[in-house]
């Protein structure tokens, strides 16, 4: 059985050279940093690369003193940061109220809400690897009378240097949006397709960006043991 929806507003970015930049991938900017332009001075001062990159993306969609719901996902969230409380207290140090309070898994966007007159609901996943399936889902689930639009988030930075190892994903930082609704947009149906397949390779919630902006029909993902299926309608 198929669920259906529309992606209205899409945009990502990720670090790379900008000559890597390919300009046929609509709604992908590839540069070093994330662009903070948009972001109020006040608060780029308290965020970090995954915060920067996660406020960029935000901003883009949600007017000034607009309401709407948010699902944020990130595999580890503001790893950094915690792993400088962690540290903190091996060495009996006094830990920072900034790292303390922005570690937490919806600080990030619930930051971004105060300063964006925001006042829907953020909720929060921790998904893996694989946390696309579950962000559409969620968004789903929200889509219900008075509520016809719903902002996706999901953003990582590569583990610190002590939790890293080969399969360590991603291995450059990212953070993609997109705005899941019940009106106007592009029409996909999300479909389960079989159970006890996996897949040879990660893919990226940037690859979700590149299959918005192109003219393929089909994106095929993983999660949880499951093949699933975006597909055009």
């Amino acid at each position: 059985m198929a669920v259906s929806f529309s992606v209205s507003e899409w945009s990502g970015w990720r670090s790379g050279l900008p000559e890597s930049y390919r300009e046929d991938l609509v709604g992908l900017t590839v540069s070093e940093v994330p662009d903070v332009g948009a972001i109020p001075p006040i608060l780029r001062r308290r965020l970090n690369m995954l915060g920067r990159a996660c406020a960029s993306e935000v901003l883009k969609h949600i007017p000034a003193d607009t309401d709407i719901p948010i699902v944020y996902c990130s595999q580890h969230g503001d790893i950094e940061r915690t792993l400088h409380v962690l540290e903190s207290l091996v060495a009996k140090e006094a830990v920072s109220p900034v790292h303390f309070s922005l570690a937490v898994h919806n600080a990030i966007c619930g930051v971004i809400s105060i300063q964006a007159g925001n006042r829907a609901s953020v909720s929060a996943l921790s998904a893996g690897q694989q946390g696309l399936v579950p962000v559409l889902l969620e968004a789903i689930g929200m889509l219900v009378p008075g509520v016809n639009r719903v902002l996706c988030v999901i953003c990582d930075v590569p583990l610190p240097e002590i939790y890293r190892d080969e399969s360590s994903q991603p291995q450059v930082p990212y953070a993609v949006s997109f705005v899941v609704t019940s009106g106007d947009g592009i029409k996909l149906d999300l479909l389960q397709l079989a159970e006890g397949e996996s897949m040879s390779n990660f893919r990226s919630p940037v690859d979700l960006i590149e299959f918005l902006g192109s003219d393929k029909s089909e994106f095929d993902l993983y999660h949880n043991g499951c093949m699933w299926r975006l597909a055009r309608q």
